[in-house]
């Protein structure tokens, strides 16, 4: 059966805590597990009964309620549909825009972000691994706080030019993006450190990446290495270039 929906927002007023969130959940989520090896749903809850950390294990779907969990700082989605059908983020992650630090999916078809992905103001790490992600939303570059960029095995064609102005980034990890042509949008990235794009058609280097240490490009169609002096030339720790 396919599900349709309007574009409103969950009403999260609805819940008065989170414990009343989770019991929404069509599925158990087991709290503060004692094991550190995770093959189940899972969350962790603080002393104040504020869930901070949730962990979706191989679920039927993500249930919209998830976004109503107002203390939320660590997001990881597994081998779990989402509700809606077009195979992006739902909307209702703007919901999460005041404490959501870490936002990881793995192994679920996602193809596209919302631009509503730009409102997340305190995100560090955004990881989406073998999604079939075709494209970043320009609204990326507002990530203000963002660190890492992690997105292996994906279908990325190009990155959004808005991608330079995310000073504090420093690593971007592409490898496994067959599409993937250009990386010239990262161009002046001043905090980046390390680059992995192993695996990618890319032909030509990146250039002014002054505090580049760290850069894996082996298995790309580089046919010169034009440009190399700009990279990593404001430090002078030890470098490791891969080609």
């Amino acid at each position: 059966m396919i599900v349709f929906r309007n574009n409103s927002l969950t009403n999260c007023s609805e819940y008065t805590d989170d414990y009343e969130v989770l019991v929404s959940f069509p599925f158990h989520v087991a709290l503060n597990p004692l094991s550190q090896i995770f093959k189940n749903t899972n969350g962790l809850m603080d002393a104040n009964e504020h869930i901070y950390y949730l962990n979706i294990i191989n679920q039927k779907y993500v249930p919209l309620t998830v976004y109503c969990l107002k203390y939320l700082q660590k997001l990881y989605i597994r081998k779990t549909s989402f509700y809606n059908t077009d195979y992006q983020l739902p909307i209702e992650i703007i919901h999460l825009a005041s404490t959501l630090t870490t936002l990881g999916i793995y192994d679920t078809r996602i193809t596209h972000l919302p631009e509503q992905i730009s409102k997340l103001k305190h995100l560090q790490s955004l990881e989406l691994v073998n999604t079939n992600l075709i494209a970043l939303p320009n609204g990326i570059g507002n990530l203000s706080s963002l660190t890492l960029l992690y997105l292996p095995n994906n279908k990325l064609t190009s990155l959004p030019k808005t991608i330079k102005n995310i000073r504090l980034l420093s690593q971007i990890v592409l490898k496994n993006n067959p599409y993937l042509r250009s990386i010239q949008s990262i161009n002046g990235l001043s905090n980046l450190r390390v680059l992995q794009t192993d695996n990618c058609p890319i032909e030509r280097l990146p250039l002014h990446l002054p505090q580049l240490t760290d850069l894996h490009m082996s298995k790309n169609n580089l046919s010169h290495l034009i440009g190399i002096r700009t990279l990593g030339y404001k430090t002078n720790n030890s470098k490791y270039f891969y080609f």
